[in-house]
């Protein structure tokens, strides 16, 4: 059984029963929703019991609070107390006519802003691999201090590091996520980040192949660069490997992105490839496990499109082999 931990703010998200800008007083219906909570509960959809899926954070003393430990509990191991004096960040989803899906956030301050490292360092051991995104940094000086404090752990502990850079116009701009991820892209194992992303970050006008090359950090690493309706590309410094996108009916593209890395790391999980050996090893049995990883990543993506909810719109294993055979025939 291989250990998974990941930490991170989750928040509960009402999503909206109308088509329209935001609006209190509208219906909306509340959904559980953070980027690290939900590759957690994705990746246990898939991997059954053959990960120790653990997520940190911590929480206010309100209903929001109550109900994200009480749903994410449900799924997997949780260290995530509840706070009295603090508050649990909320967001409102909001789909308009034009396609477009806006969140409007009410998260500053929150509980898991200040997520501690020794609430993180108590869990790394026997861990396996640490998953992390661009939004922790991006929340608060605790929040940055601990993502780099933990990466040096990490690194020490011979940890492999997964991170989605997940960028947050909201939370921060695009020239200080720069000087972040660049610091912490060292200790990175494998790096995902989508062209769009990228391109709003670092302004470089590369294509997703060229994004993937300049984001390699040399043997035992691997990145991964995802294009929209031009696929996902992973590179490993040798080889690329290019996976196209699917023809789908989008209803909601909210969670797509951690359904993306939940697909691409259950995959290897069920591989039964320790992540160390997999990143470090260079044959054809490694080049097969990661195409399969990216085709069940980017499917993984595409099937949370056609449902309104982040873990929700999730497929099962059963739904992905499905799906994998509908393509096949």
């Amino acid at each position: 059984m291989q250990k998974f931990i990941t930490f991170g703010e989750t928040m509960v998200q009402y999503n909206a029963e109308y088509t329209g800008k935001y609006d209190p007083s509208e219906k909306y219906f509340p959904d559980v929703a953070g980027a690290e909570s939900n590759v957690a509960i994705n990746l246990s959809k898939i991997t059954g019991d053959l990960a120790e899926i653990f997520w940190i954070s911590r929480l206010g003393q309100d209903p929001a609070g109550y109900l994200i430990q009480e749903t994410i509990s449900k799924h997997i191991k949780i260290d995530a107390p509840i706070y009295e004096g603090e508050k649990t960040g909320i967001s409102y989803l909001n789909h308009h006519e034009d396609g477009q899906h806006i969140k409007t956030y009410f998260r500053k301050g929150s509980a898991a802003s200040e997520i501690p490292l020794p609430q993180v360092k108590k869990h790394l051991d026997g861990a396996d691999i640490v998953h992390m995104t661009g939004i922790t940094p991006a929340l608060s000086k605790t929040n940055l201090t601990t993502v780099l404090d933990t990466l040096q752990l990490c690194k020490e502990l011979d940890i492999p590091v997964s991170m989605d850079v997940n960028y947050r116009d909201q939370l921060w701009t695009p020239s200080a996520a720069k000087d972040i991820i660049e610091k912490l892209l060292p200790y990175i194992a494998i790096f995902k980040v989508g062209r769009d992303e990228a391109e709003t970050i670092w302004q470089l006008e590369l294509s997703a192949n060229e994004y993937a090359a300049h984001f390699y950090q040399g043997p035992g690493t691997l990145t991964i660069v995802t294009d929209g309706e031009s696929g996902a590309v992973l590179f490993n410094g040798s080889t690329y490997i290019n996976e196209p996108s699917l023809e789908i009916e989008v209803i909601d593209p909210v969670g797509a992105g951690d359904a993306f890395v939940a697909g691409f790391l259950a995959t290897l999980i069920r591989q039964n490839f320790h992540f160390q050996d997999l990143l470090n090893k260079n044959s054809a049995i490694r080049i097969e496990t990661l195409s399969k990883a990216l085709r069940v990543g980017n499917i993984c993506g595409a099937l949370t499109c056609t449902k309104k909810g982040d873990t929700a719109a999730m497929p099962t294993l059963a739904e992905i082999e499905d799906f994998i055979k509908l393509l096949d025939s």
